[in-house]
């Protein structure tokens, strides 16, 4: 149990099985109707052992993709909120945000006369910035605000990946549910012989071809990736009330050490 809960902890579970379970569902669907539910046998337990399987490779797709199409995008890393020219957020905030990580880098920040000439230092510095945030709020309950925007971005990000594979599988199972209607099929599969069924499974495919096409799109990732990454630079403010607390409490040790 504990070895398969290290699989699905909330990030897996809310970006990676929940997407694989929205693109897929049609599809799994289908195969649930296909399959006669009236009697337990060793077949439906093989079905629901493969099921299990499928979705956890599926989640596993999920990821793959969603990293493709956020290379193809140019998502997640968003080193222009921390650039002078943008307003996104606040000039005086950002101004210690960049000392308080410069100082944690070792790493002289860029000007506003750097930003100008040399762009491509002071966006590689940014992006510095971004890692070393990224690697600092780990703890999802500490920075439970942050971890709500990966949660979303994620989410987005995987199920706009797997689109093209949602959308292949639901023009699949459409073709398959119209040969049951028209066609003599060769095996006794009672959910395939039963109109009624078959119209609600195409109907199902339909709507859920329109929410993958039209609801599903490239502004929706851009939108959680900007959202996500406003929260982590905004994460230097708990950063820097830890740092100087820890800093007080030590000031205090070492006093305390001192009085004879």
């Amino acid at each position: 149990m504990v070895g398969i809960s290290k699989h699905f902890d909330a990030y897996t579970v809310r970006a990676r099985v929940v997407p694989a379970l929205m693109a897929g569902l049609p599809t799994l669907a289908f195969l649930f109707l296909i399959i006669p539910w009236d009697h337990f046998s060793v077949s439906q337990a093989i079905s629901a052992t493969m099921a299990i399987i499928l979705l956890v490779a599926f989640a596993d797709l999920a990821r793959n993709l969603g990293k493709k199409a956020e290379r193809k995008l140019g998502t997640r890393a968003t080193p222009e909120f921390w650039f002078r020219d943008d307003g996104t957020i606040d000039s005086v905030s950002k101004d210690r945000y960049r000392s308080f990580v410069a100082s944690k880098l070792d790493v002289k920040a860029p000007s506003a006369e750097d930003e100008i000439a040399d762009p491509a230092y002071a966006k590689q510095f940014y992006l510095s910035a971004g890692n070393w945030l990224r690697d600092q709020t780990r703890d999802h309950k500490k920075f439970r605000i942050l971890a709500d925007e990966l949660f979303t971005y994620g989410f987005r990000r995987n199920l706009f990946g797997l689109k093209p594979v949602a959308l292949s599988l639901n023009a699949i199972v459409l073709g398959l549910c119209l040969i049951a209607m028209t066609l003599p099929l060769p095996v006794e599969l009672p959910a395939l012989q039963s109109s009624g069924r078959l119209v609600t499974a195409i109907v199902a495919v339909i709507l859920h071809s329109a929410f993958m096409i039209f609801a599903v799109n490239k502004e929706g990732v851009r939108e959680a990736s900007r959202a996500y990454g406003i929260q982590l630079i905004l994460s230097c403010e708990t950063l820097m009330a830890s740092t100087t607390g820890t800093t007080r409490g030590q000031a205090k040790s070492g006093r305390s050490k001192q009085q004879p």
